[in-house]
């Protein structure tokens, strides 16, 4: 029985990723940057990795940088090619690695503005557009929203950012194995990838970088990753990471049937058994839910739930246990009293309709013992 929906905190690594890393972590062990047979072998498992990596996305060897997580990803993208006096395009529900590099960004003498989502959980690209000044250098807008699960324009967002000779980058983290994801057909400059949100290990993840965009290193040391990320390489990660999204690739089809699936079915016992729910966010992945559910308390509902044993969240993991509770619904327009009583509910491609039936009758047992 699977107990855990809190699917986009982070994932279990995927059984074929486990033994991946578990045949390969006793002999791949080497410095990459050594030049003996031990390093070398260290090298070929990481360029191994760029290739498929790069073949899956549909982009060069040349333009992934492997890097140690989202958040890293994020601030390079973003750190790396704006400078005092340019502007900066993002949105106000961007996760916090976004958010709170461009609270820096400000002290630093960057204009930043913060396009709104509209009340669907969408930012549109008109309201992008309409932000647009001659200083702009950068526009950087999540792909998949990672708390109610909306889809961005990006490909939308990404042709006016060409019209206007201005980069794009987006945050695709939640984007992985819900969507299909070809950096060619999106048309961006720079994307983050993150390995925990698709079965992989926690730790590693990616920045794609298209040729010829002018990134500046952030920090500085071997020059590893063609400068961008230096420090001695995750070896074993990146080849996990490269397996995984190798995975997610391979089974995306089925990936989002499954997912779509599973929420229509938890929706329908919703609505076959009368529970009073709002849907938060429309055009979503499949497999990221938020639902506000009145008269309840979210800590005290999700407390509730853990001691059975079950796993959801209020919000972004990065965000939990903030008082002032979830900026991206309050951005969608709802009230403080609503964000209260409002979860985010997150199947995996390893859940069954049982475990999800299970998981409904716990929910609904915890709102009826609350309402009485």
């Amino acid at each position: 029985m699977n107990k855990y929906f809190d699917i986009c905190a982070t994932t279990p690594i995927d059984k074929t990723v486990l033994k991946f890393i578990s045949n390969n972590q006793d002999s791949v062990f080497g410095n990459p940057s050594s030049i003996h047979e031990f390093g070398q072998k260290s090298k070929v498992m990481i360029e191994r990795a760029r290739l498929e990596i790069a073949q899956n996305m549909g982009c060069s060897m040349s333009e992934i940088i492997f890097t140690c997580g989202g958040s890293m990803s994020n601030n390079m993208a973003l750190l790396g090619t704006l400078r005092k006096g340019d502007h900066l395009i993002t949105s106000s529900y961007e996760h916090p690695a976004i958010l709170k590099v461009s609270d820096y960004l400000k002290k630093e003498g960057i204009e930043v503005t913060l396009a709104k989502p509209n009340k669907k959980g969408t930012i549109e690209a008109k309201t992008v557009e309409q932000a647009i000044k001659n200083n702009t250098k950068l526009i950087s807008i999540m792909y998949i929203n990672n708390e109610i699960g909306t889809i961005n324009p990006i490909k939308e967002i990404a042709a006016i950012a060409k019209k206007n000779n201005i980069l794009v980058h987006t945050d695709a983290v939640q984007a992985m194995g819900k969507i299909k994801l070809n950096i060619k057909e999106l048309g961006v400059d720079l994307m983050s990838l993150s390995g925990h949100k698709f079965y992989a290990p926690k730790g590693v993840g990616l920045l794609f970088v298209k040729e010829n965009t002018p990134v500046k290193p952030i920090f500085f040391g071997g020059g590893q990753e063609s400068q961008l990320f230096s420090g001695t390489e995750n070896v074993i990660s990146i080849g996990a990471l490269a397996e995984a999204l190798k995975i997610c690739c391979n089974d995306l089809n089925n990936s989002i049937k499954t997912l779509k699936d599973l929420d229509t079915y938890f929706t329908s016992l919703l609505n076959k058994n009368n529970i009073d729910y709002k849907i938060n966010g429309t055009n979503r992945v499949p497999g990221i839910l938020n639902i506000t559910i009145p008269n309840t308390h979210s800590s005290s509902f999700i407390i509730n739930l853990d001691r059975e044993g079950y796993a959801i969240s209020a919000g972004s993991a990065c965000a939990s246990g903030s008082i002032k509770g979830s900026h991206t619904l309050k951005e969608i327009g709802l009230s403080d009293d609503d964000i209260d009583k409002s979860y985010r509910i997150s199947f995996g491609k390893f859940h069954k309709k049982d475990d999800v039936e299970n998981l409904f009758h716990i929910i609904a047992k915890n709102i009826k013992d609350k309402i009485l």
